[in-house]
């Protein structure tokens, strides 16, 4: 790889770690060399070492004494912590949709819904998550509120790394783009106490989802072994 500028180099390594992170291309308690990603990038271990701190306070990464660098591993319990945060953030961000979303991004949160409903009935599920966290980017985007988008993108990218794609079965798909559409209707209603529930309630169900289907995996390994 080419020199990185030097000035830069934290946030180009940073973003290229955390892209892996999130992608899977790094497993859950898989160590990162910082030699070999110094000598990746061509710079030297300073930035890594600073990309590395970014991330371990972003709670992706945990340092261990004398042993390095690790991609965190986030337990069942503190995922359903995150849950709970995540379902405060959508009621809240709910409420400030109906009162700020414009014409063309309701639009935009309409053509969201229907993609997904045919990725779902084409039973393609990696395809709708991808349009599902880019709806429930925009989402957050739409709300206005930069404190509420970095709350939640932080709550989010943990839980990315605990779930990954897959958190709810092609049978739940239909439960959740119907709330999908739900909220987008009481967003473009203006009916704040609507799109707040209705967002809460999404985030909510969420929850029990992933939980269904963490069991439902925890039993496949247990008969496969």
């Amino acid at each position: 790889m080419a020199p990185v500028n030097e000035q830069s180099s934290t946030e180009i390594i940073k973003q290229a770690l955390l892209t892996r992170i999130l992608n899977g291309t790094f497993g859950v308690d898989e160590r990162l060399n910082e030699n070999q990603i110094a000598n990746e990038f061509n710079v030297s271990r300073g930035p890594v070492r600073e990309a590395l701190r970014s991330l371990e306070e972003a709670r992706l990464v945990t340092s261990v004494r004398n042993r390095g660098v690790f991609v965190r591993k986030v337990d069942i319990e503190e995922a359903l912590h995150l849950y709970d945060v995540r379902a405060g953030l959508a009621y809240v961000a709910g409420g400030l949709l109906a009162q700020r979303a414009t014409a063309e991004q309701i639009i935009k949160l309409f053509a969201y819904f229907e993609s997904m409903e045919r990725e779902r009935e084409q039973h393609n599920s990696e395809a709708y998550f991808k349009i599902n966290e880019k709806f429930h980017r925009d989402l957050m985007r739409f709300a206005g509120n930069p404190r509420l988008i970095e709350l939640s993108e932080g709550i989010d990218r943990e839980l990315r790394v605990f779930l990954r794609y897959g958190v709810a079965g092609m049978s739940q798909l239909r439960t959740s783009n119907e709330q999908h559409k739900a909220l987008v209707e009481c967003i473009a209603e203006g009916d704040e106490n609507g799109a707040s529930e209705a967002f809460y309630t999404h985030v909510a169900t969420g929850k029990l989802r992933a939980l269904d289907s963490l069991v439902a995996k925890s039993g496949d390994s247990h008969a496969d072994s």
